[in-house]
């Protein structure tokens, strides 16, 4: 009982030692106006945890920016869409411009082959592509009241399309030179050896000349011969030989050509209508 006894008295003493330290201390941080035991610990306590606290800061600060850009965003994106509509807008007038660009050069090369067979012709566009898979025809926008024809010859800047079959007031349907009923009297440009060209539909022309032992070889130029009455002016561009057959026993020589003209792709077009200065 004695022994819990003195536990208790020096329990008690202890604490009112402690209370009795705080207060001196406290009393005398008060006086000493910033310059006692508790300012002391106060900046040994700063020295440690500043650097700390200045990396953690330097550590958080993009966290912190990035979450600040958020505030941001709608401008942003404004800018961003204004950025790609210029962008599309850019793109169309670049298009816009190399379609410009690819119809002169087209138109250039028309009037130029016109000119130089001293031929008069009369400009037309293709409208339209012929609705039958047994034949193959094109649309053009001009017609009888420009002064076209039936079997007025069609060219292209590259060379023989065909020839007109069909007219209207303003229209008019042209046969393509390699539709299998397109027959075209044409020769060898380097040597005058005469044949008949004509289509099979597909991206050779057949070419049948008329001497069995003719000398040709691959890459000759092919025109047309042209004839008195013929559809035809001479000189126009047909094609390149590209594959020859063997001679054989038979009383002509066939060849195969490839045409200048892309058939694929036909866009402005010449009517011969005849002999003269093209317009």
């Amino acid at each position: 009982m004695m022994r819990i006894l003195d536990r208790t008295r020096r329990a008690r003493l202890l604490v009112a030692v402690l209370l009795s330290a705080a207060i001196v201390l406290v009393t005398i941080d008060f006086r000493t106006q910033g310059e006692g035991p508790l300012d002391a610990v106060g900046r040994g306590l700063m020295t440690v945890i500043g650097p700390i606290q200045d990396a953690v800061s330097k550590a958080l600060r993009p966290v912190g920016n990035f979450l600040a850009g958020f505030t941001q965003v709608p401008s942003l994106k404004a800018e961003v869409e204004r950025l790609q509509r210029d962008n599309a807008l850019l793109q169309q007038r670049e298009r816009q411009v190399n379609d410009v660009l690819h119809e002169n050069e087209e138109l250039r090369k028309l009037l130029g082959l016109g000119q130089r067979l001293d031929l008069k012709t009369v400009t037309a566009r293709v409208s339209g592509v012929g609705p039958s898979n047994f034949e193959n025809t094109v649309f053009i926008d001009r017609g009888s009241r420009e002064g076209l024809r039936k079997d007025m010859p069609v060219i292209s800047g590259s060379g023989l399309v065909g020839r007109v079959v069909e007219t209207s007031a303003h229209a008019a349907r042209v046969l393509l030179l390699i539709d299998p009923s397109s027959a075209v009297a044409a020769r060898i440009a380097s040597n005058g050896e005469t044949g008949v060209i004509a289509g099979n539909g597909g991206d050779e022309l057949r070419f049948d000349l008329f001497d069995a032992e003719a000398a040709v070889t691959v890459g000759d130029q092919v025109v047309t011969s042209g004839y008195s009455g013929g559809v035809y002016p001479a000189g126009i561009p047909i094609g390149t030989v590209v594959r020859l057959e063997p001679r054989g026993g038979a009383l002509s020589r066939r060849v195969w050509l490839r045409p200048y003209v892309d058939f694929t792709s036909l866009d402005y077009l010449l009517v011969v209508t005849g002999k003269g200065a093209a317009r």
